[in-house]
């Protein structure tokens, strides 16, 4: 008999469209499909360190739901270096860890972090994780950076939103989920829409050799109908990654050929959204 295929599965960031990638892993798994190594950024560090925990997928959603509040005009204090902190999300991992290190999760993790100092992204996958987790998935201005040994450390999609390459070594297939859909945009009508282009057209540009890297690659576009901080919405994310995930399993399941699983036919499709 074949050996079972060992997948590896990278996580990108996107703020609260990253909810989607727990939908992903558990209908995955449903299908009998996991992941033998695993990369985050960001938001997908926070939910590649708490599957590697063991955190219910409903716990997950809820922890996010729960450590999100609206932003008001008295949380912003130009002093501080950030306007939130992640110290919930901290506390339900030090609950869940038998002990602070890379080796408590239940596969081979790599978190992506970025070096403000050094203005460069470092992969980590050893050692005490908490903190590299939480400095992945600390957007700058909007959450405190983590400093540790002496460095600021910030989100890790600022340089490398999505870690594939690094997967390659430790599994037969790779599956990269990106929750930052590109696509062609007809008209701008606000600053704040500007803005979000620049922002993630700029973050974009951190994965295009990673993309190299993707035997499958989940880019649901409805994630587009998402900001970053709708993070009251994290269940309907959640839906949107669950149906792509069931997508993607029955395929890989049935080897049907309903996913994209060519570089070159990745690389067409980009061009054809950005026109």
């Amino acid at each position: 008999m074949k050996n079972k295929l060992r997948f590896g599965l990278a996580l990108s960031g996107g703020g609260a469209r990253g909810v989607a990638h727990i939908g992903v892993l558990k209908a995955l798994e449903e299908n009998g499909i996991e992941p033998s190594v695993i990369s985050g950024v960001s938001m997908g560090a926070i939910v590649a360190s708490a599957y590697g925990l063991g955190i219910p997928y409903e716990e997950m959603v809820n922890l996010i739901k729960k450590e999100a509040r609206p932003l008001r005009f008295r949380d912003i204090n130009l002093r501080d270096m950030g306007i939130f902190d992640l110290d919930r999300v901290e506390k339900v991992f030090r609950e869940y860890a038998p002990a602070d290190d890379f080796n408590a999760l239940k596969i081979p993790t790599f978190i992506v972090v970025s070096n403000l100092n050094t203005g460069r992204f470092e992969i980590k996958s050893g050692g005490p994780f908490i903190r590299w987790t939480l400095a992945s998935a600390s957007i700058p201005l909007l959450f405190t950076p983590q400093i540790i040994n002496n460095t600021h450390y910030v989100d890790g999609g600022l340089t490398k939103n999505m870690a594939v390459k690094v997967l390659k070594p430790y599994c037969d297939k790779t599956i990269g989920v990106h929750v930052n859909h590109i696509a062609n945009i007809s008209k701008f009508d606000r600053i704040k829409d500007i803005a979000s282009r620049v922002y993630h057209l700029a973050v974009y540009n951190t994965i295009l050799d990673e993309l190299n890297y993707c035997d499958y690659l989940i880019d649901p576009p409805e994630t587009r109908n998402f900001g970053v901080l709708d993070f009251g919405k994290a269940d309907e994310i959640f839906e949107i990654g669950y149906r792509q995930g069931l997508q993607l399993a029955k395929h890989l399941n049935t080897r049907k050929r309903t996913f994209i699983d060519t570089i070159t036919e990745l690389r067409n499709s980009i061009r054809e959204r950005l026109g």
